[in-house]
């Protein structure tokens, strides 16, 4: 069988393009090289390159097989670099952008504990409920909340929240109080600018499956926290995730319309999409994750 040493040294000379050349980067000899390529040909019972005075050509066999020797070169080098990381110390700066509300309410205590777990790290946060380049902006991680666009990045979902409808008891003591989705049309409704779907739609799911409605309202805002203390006021219905509602005082705050689901929101890490994210992203998206599935 062939082993692995046979696997690299036949990936190398499809890179190199010449037997002498990868008998040289591994100081040993050109006849050495072809004999050891030679026996893994035996031992496959294909013939893996064409060899000429010049150049080496591969064959339709070995360009099948180089596709796997990456594969295998790939894994050797990730788990080198994994092992030497074993006695790294994670180090250096961490730029992250998040949403607003999320990051003023639900971030900073992750953040302070993972500092202290990690005091060599710096984090720079910014937030922003707007798409952000993550390139163009110089962001290591991005976390956003909702259904992702296809985009050349990596996601992680790190944890997941669900929207949630309430009010004031003193708006519903006026208004009345909505017992289906439809019933939302007849009411002053706080929207959020960046609803997936536009601010000014809603989903449900209940008893007659999916549900859009098309509310109607005199205050709308790209921030949850202004939405939550205007139906804290008493001004309209407002639909938030639920950690904002978990994050504030509740008192006279009245969850509606508990026969209907709203749509569950995914909480996603996104990064750039290299072949291996750098430790300081890695140990970040992972402390986050463990104390998002304890929250």
């Amino acid at each position: 069988m062939e082993t692995v040493d046979d696997m690299l040294l036949f990936s190398k000379l499809v890179e190199l393009k010449s037997f002498s050349a990868v008998a040289e980067m591994l100081q040993s000899s050109r006849s050495l090289v072809s004999k050891r390529i030679s026996k893994l040909e035996d031992r496959l019972g294909v013939q893996l390159v064409n060899r000429t005075t010049r150049r080496v050509e591969l064959t339709e066999a070995g360009r099948t097989y180089y596709q796997y020797c990456v594969q295998i070169e790939n894994i050797v080098q990730e788990a080198a670099a994994m092992v030497s990381e074993i006695r790294q110390q994670p180090k250096g700066t961490l730029n992250i952008n998040a949403p607003v509300t999320y990051g003023q309410i639900v971030l900073p205590n992750i953040i302070a504990g993972f500092l202290k777990k990690y005091p060599d790290i710096n984090i720079n946060l910014s937030l922003s409920d707007k798409f952000v380049d993550v390139i163009e902006g110089g962001y290591d991680i991005v976390i956003r909340i909702g259904q992702l666009k296809d985009s050349s990045l990596k996601a992680r979902k790190v944890a997941a929240t669900r929207l949630v409808v309430f009010a004031h008891k003193n708006y519903l003591e006026k208004h009345g109080i909505p017992k289906t989705p439809q019933d939302l049309q007849q009411h002053n409704c706080l929207s959020y600018r960046y609803m997936e779907g536009g601010p000014n739609e809603w989903q449900f799911h209940g008893p007659l499956g999916k549900e859009v409605v098309y509310i109607k309202g005199n205050f709308s805002a790209e921030n949850g926290v202004p939405l939550y203390k205007a139906a804290q006021a008493g001004l309209g219905i407002a639909i938030q995730p639920q950690f904002v509602l978990d994050s504030f005082d509740s008192k006279g705050i009245v969850t509606l319309l508990s026969d209907y689901s709203a749509a569950e929101l995914g909480i996603y890490a996104l990064y750039p999409a290299t072949r291996k994210p750098p430790l300081n992203t890695r140990v970040f998206i992972d402390f986050l994750a463990q104390q998002l599935s304890t929250a």
